[in-house]
């Protein structure tokens, strides 16, 4: 196959760009071939989700396509398409292997000497999580501001690290680059955390879910936060663990590589 096509319908969060971004990175790796994305946008070029967004989603897009590591040998091309309504999420999708959209960044995290915590909540969305999906989405969160709050204060205090909040009002070349030097990435499921994951962070993940573990595979994923409990952890531990982990991610996600699939992906609409 000289050329896979790959059609997705565009929408808001940064999981929704990030995820096809990696999948079309994998899959022209995978089966040594050049891949296409293209992004089906219901709305104009340039339209911003909330008035005071930094950029558009497009314009969000089209940067985070620009850093991901380049595929040897082969193109991975990505294309927009507005007020064009995809009646179906995309097409050629395989996602039977955790290793699907396992993809990255071309930098990746890096201690830097001075450390500090990026941390993603739900303080400046413009809908909570229940107004965007319903209460199916509620569980992304289990922690709620108060308590989010109250770590970033024991995280300053017993860690002496101050914290770096994260979120869709944050450009995105800035909370690259936040991501990029942070010492742990502290968050929910969603949001800029998938940022983070692109970024190869060591993370902490608070989640209700089992497709937690399996969407960010090297993060420590714990029900509800006790912040006494973390707090007397070692925070030098807790990084070293989850990139330890993806150490040995990475061995898999190469072993996941040399296996084409193309006899799995036929053009349908999923």
């Amino acid at each position: 196959m000289k050329l896979l096509k790959i059609d997705w319908k565009g929408k808001i969060g940064y999981g929704d760009i990030v995820s096809p971004i990696c999948y079309a990175h994998s899959m022209a790796q995978k089966n040594c071939c050049d891949v296409e994305l293209i992004f089906h946008w219901p709305q104009k070029k340039g339209v911003k989700y909330k008035d005071g967004d930094p950029e558009s989603l497009d314009q969000r897009t089209k940067h985070l396509a620009s850093i991901a590591k380049p595929i040897d040998y082969h193109q991975v091309k990505i294309n927009h398409k507005f007020q064009s309504k995809l009646k179906f999420n995309h097409t050629n999708y395989d996602d039977s292997d955790i290793f699907h959209n396992f993809w990255y960044a071309n930098e990746r995290n890096t201690d830097n000497s001075t450390p500090y915590i990026a941390m993603n909540t739900t303080a400046n969305h413009k809908q909570t999580l229940e107004e965007y999906g319903g209460k199916g989405k509620t569980w992304k969160d289990p922690v709620g501001l108060i308590k989010w709050q109250g770590l970033e204060q024991q995280i300053a205090k017993e860690w002496g690290m101050p914290v770096k909040y994260v979120d869709y009002t944050t450009p995105v070349k800035d909370a690259i680059d936040i991501y990029k030097k942070c010492f742990l990435a502290i968050g929910y499921h969603g949001s800029t955390m998938w940022l983070a994951r692109y970024m190869r962070c060591p993370m902490i993940i608070y989640s209700g879910k089992k497709a937690t573990a399996k969407s960010f595979q090297w993060a420590i994923v714990n029900n509800k936060l006790e912040i006494k409990d973390l707090i007397n952890k070692n925070p030098l531990e807790l990084r070293k663990r989850s990139l330890d982990r993806l150490g040995e991610l990475d061995v898999q996600f190469e072993q996941y590589l040399n296996i084409p699939n193309l006899h799995r992906l036929r053009g349908k609409g999923t």
